[in-house]
């Protein structure tokens, strides 16, 4: 045999070889991810309703709560039992008209007395609609409904929530049709029941919000079987309807078969309504899942077998070269498996920041290209408002060599606001040198939105007490570690009682509107400022000494003096200023006590001035 002929059979049979095993080797491979599927998507499931119940769900459910409690605790509904005065029954219309205003979730809100008739009652048409005032002639006997009936027992102001269910006036449901949940609270004088406070709030975003996915087909349905939600809207609220709909047409091997997650949801909604939260795999996405199998497998064989090629040509002239490039090759292929595998928002840095590479699902969510991202630092993706502070101990951690973990503001290439949940992972060299950074992030955009409308007082735009009560904690203990001074700003319109008499609450509202711009224009971007009940603010003080803060508290005080509001003319406040005593065994409610006695001051010398809180 010649060398020529001997070269060529060598890389034929070579070349058969690697095709033979690198088939067996795809189609092993092929078989065992294909096994793998079912894992995948359970934990897919599981993925899916934990965002479905944790971020969207459960704080939806907590938002309507607050929206009845807020309507159950105002000073107006206590003062208007049990005179039933026909101006408090005015000034409770406003409240309860406000407020729908805010919500445009919200379909109807009514006050009933203790016998089941409607005192008070704010509909909705559309949500697009603003909400409006139902004539006394044609409010309703609601004592024959089932909510007035189970809340009028209740012992204790809790929260009761109706099923979910379509929306019925008359006895007839509306059309139309309104996904609607009822949300109630019975009110109490000396122990005795005088009354409710129920709102119809349209969950038709709510739906649309938890129940579709890429993946899956999602269902609720009742204790009774009967469908509360399908990705047919049509069978959706099925009973409603009188539409029939069998859960065999959907589940023809029940609720246990492969594919098919159902999660119990009775313990979230804690309506009574023992419901089922069902996911089930859509075929198109087991189809592209087993696609993407299959078209890994051939590209896989495709190089593999490319590669034999070429490794024979060259392994037919030098052995040893060729066991080498072999060995590299595999480790290549090995390393771009893990690449084209990963699917997750993610970039990678050098040590100063700039981006080396960034993932298709970073360019998604930032609405940057690869090509504009790479070269440039990461800052091109920063908030301008996200705290300094946190990006300091971030670059503390991670240049520690340590896994930076937290939440993160960025902002899109046309502007708009994202957050990402990060984690910030160092890489080191061989000699045990930070040579770049990984970040790997989730988006959580929806959940600080949710987070964002139970903080935010509905009237004013800034924070209400209860966020604010929770940054003056935080403040302090950060104060008690690092004592960089801290100060308070009580702020009270001084006789805004006259306002809401002479002009109507409407204009007083606005008042309170205007007060709360001026007063957040005249901070600093350190300062914490929100409404702390009726007419009186707060502004929280970070790194300020009391010196500091009657400076900023006149500032104020001048600002609003000056300002011309609308049919009222000029008002002023009155200011009380406090600061957090190191050597006495300061708290936070001392330290608010402080500063409300410097207000009563101010306003008992004259009113229109600040005082500083002097022991």
């Amino acid at each position: 045999m010649t060398q020529r002929n001997f070269h060529k059979y060598f890389m034929i049979y070579f070349i058969t070889f690697g095709i033979v095993i690198s088939s067996f080797g795809s189609i092993a491979n092929y078989m065992f991810q294909i096994s793998d599927i079912h894992k995948s998507t359970d934990a897919k499931a599981v993925e899916i309703f934990d965002i479905k119940a944790g971020t969207i769900l459960k704080p939806s459910l907590k938002n309507m709560d607050n929206v009845v409690k807020a309507l159950a605790t105002n000073e107006t509904v206590a003062t208007f039992f049990p005179a039933k005065d026909a101006n408090k029954l005015q000034e409770l219309e406003r409240v309860f008209l406000t407020l729908a205003s805010a919500q445009n979730k919200i379909v109807q809100a009514r006050l009933l007395d203790k016998d089941g008739k409607e005192l008070v009652r704010i509909d909705r048409e559309k949500e697009d609609d603003k909400p409006f005032v139902v004539a006394k002639e044609e409010l309703q006997d609601k004592s024959d409904r089932e909510y007035f009936k189970i809340v009028s027992k209740m012992k204790t102001p809790a929260i009761w929530r109706s099923k979910m269910d379509l929306n019925i006036e008359n006895g007839v449901v509306e059309v139309p049709c309104k996904p609607t949940m009822r949300v109630a609270t019975p009110l109490f004088a000396n122990g005795d029941f005088i009354g409710m406070v129920v709102v119809n709030i349209m969950i038709k975003d709510l739906f649309a919000s938890i129940g579709n996915s890429s993946a899956f087909e999602h269902f609720i349905i009742d204790a009774d079987g009967n469908y509360v939600m399908h990705p047919d809207n049509n069978f959706s609220f099925n009973k409603y309807k009188n539409v029939p709909r069998n859960l065999v047409e959907d589940f023809p091997e029940g609720l246990s078969a492969q594919g098919v997650y159902a999660y119990k949801i009775g313990n979230i909604l804690n309506n009574g309504d023992d419901a089922v939260f069902i996911l089930k795999t859509k075929e198109k996405y087991e189809e592209s899942l087993i696609n993407e199998k299959i078209k890994t497998a051939t590209i896989v064989l495709a190089l593999t077998i490319v590669l034999s090629f070429i490794v024979a040509t060259q392994i037919s002239k030098t052995p040893v070269k060729i066991q080498k490039a072999l060995l590299k090759a595999h480790d290549k292929l090995d390393e771009f498996r893990v690449i084209i595998d990963k699917y997750v928002i993610s970039a990678t840095t050098k040590t100063d920041s700039v981006i080396l590479d960034v993932s298709s699902a970073f360019e998604k969510s930032s609405g940057y290209s690869k090509t504009e991202l790479i070269g440039k630092k990461m800052n091109v993706v920063r908030h301008p408002n996200e705290d300094k502070f946190l990006f300091k101990e971030l670059w503390k951690t991670i240049l520690k060599g340590e896994t930076w973990s937290g939440e993160i503001q960025n902002k899109t290439k046309d502007g708009e606001v994202y957050w990402l949940e990060q984690k910030i992972i160092p890489t080191f060299n061989e000699n045990n040198k930070i040579e770049s950074f990984v970040s790997l992030g989730i988006e959580i955009t929806a959940k600080k939105k949710l987070e964002k409308m139970a903080s935010i007082d509905a009237l004013t735009g800034i924070y209400n007490r209860r966020m604010v009560d929770e940054f003056i904690k935080i403040e302090v203990e950060a104060h008690k570690r690092h004592s960089y001074g801290l100060s308070v700003i009580m702020i009270d319109i001084d006789h805004f009682k006259i306002v809401n008499d002479v002009y109507g609450h409407q204009v007083g509202d606005s008042v309170l509107a205007k007060t709360a711009k001026l007063m957040t224009d005249s901070c600093r971007k350190s300062d914490i400022s929100g409404r702390y009940g009726g007419e009186e603010f707060i502004i929280v003080c970070p790194q300020t000494t009391s010196e500091s803060a009657f400076v900023l508290a006149e500032k104020i005080r001048k600002v609003i003096e000056a300002f011309e509001f609308e049919q009222v003319g000029q008002k002023t406040v009155s200011l009380g200023v406090a600061t957090f005593d190191d050597e006495s065994n300061e708290n936070v409610a001392s330290l608010i006590k402080k500063a409300d006695t410097a207000l009563y001051q101010a306003k008992n010398g004259g009113r229109n001035k600040t005082v500083i809180f002097k022991a």
